[in-house]
């Protein structure tokens, strides 16, 4: 299944489709960032870094720490690292959450965005993703495809490989089962206006994206335990 979604991430890449899943993902992931305040000394993981985007956005935010972004496609991170040159405190490295070579207690911050349902075991990854986060550390995961925004669900005949559509109490149930405690939900709403003459793409009418937009993304934050 990993290979299956590398070569299939690999293909996006070579599409050029970085660009445009960062426009897409943005609005949101900044504020999903934003509620981690991560100090300037932050040592943070990104899972599913794609181009990198919310690596830089993070190392910015942390000049003083240490940023690492993993992709299960070594496109994807090539891309990051030719778009990085000038962060001297990231990494890239092309991994899968559910098996993170990173020592315990690693990281004092993690980051996902619209990545976690593409795994086979998202408990495996959740658990590993808490094992490197030192006491008191903070997980923050968006995602967009999940069972109580409706129209997202068009996307998973388009998609080539297999998603898993959750509910958000499943989320919460995850988390806590892999250890997370003050697991948190909520969600966040991307400002950016629909345009009129919209004609499909992501959806088949301009009514689904309004009402996808309504729904909002989904962010689930947890903490390790002190």
């Amino acid at each position: 299944m990993s290979e299956r979604l590398r070569l299939e991430f690999n293909e996006w890449a070579k599409a050029g489709r970085g660009p445009s899943m960062e426009r897409g993902h943005r609005p949101v992931g900044e504020q999903a960032i934003r509620l981690l305040e991560i100090p300037d000394d932050g040592r943070v993981l990104d899972v599913g870094c794609g181009n990198g985007w919310a690596t830089r956005l993070m190392a910015a935010q942390a000049p003083h720490g240490r940023v690492v972004g993993i992709d299960i496609s070594d496109e994807m991170v090539d891309l990051a690292r030719e778009s990085s040159g000038s962060f001297s405190n990231v990494e890239f490295r092309e991994a899968s959450a559910e098996k993170l070579s990173f020592a315990e207690g690693e990281f004092t911050h993690a980051f996902s965005m619209e990545s976690l349902y593409y795994y086979g075991d998202i408990l495996r990854a959740l658990q590993e993703i808490h094992r490197v986060l030192k006491a008191g550390g903070q997980f923050a995961c968006v995602v967009d495809l999940y069972q109580e925004n409706s129209p997202s669900h068009q996307w998973i005949a388009d998609l080539k490989v297999p998603v898993q559509l959750l509910s958000i109490a499943d989320y919460r149930s995850l988390f806590e089962v892999a250890g997370f405690v003050k697991v948190h939900d909520q969600r966040l709403y991307d400002p950016t206006p629909v345009p009129e003459d919209y004609a499909g793409g992501s959806f088949k009418t301009r009514e689904d994206f309004l009402e996808y937009r309504a729904a909002g993304s989904l962010l689930v934050t947890g903490e390790v335990a002190a």
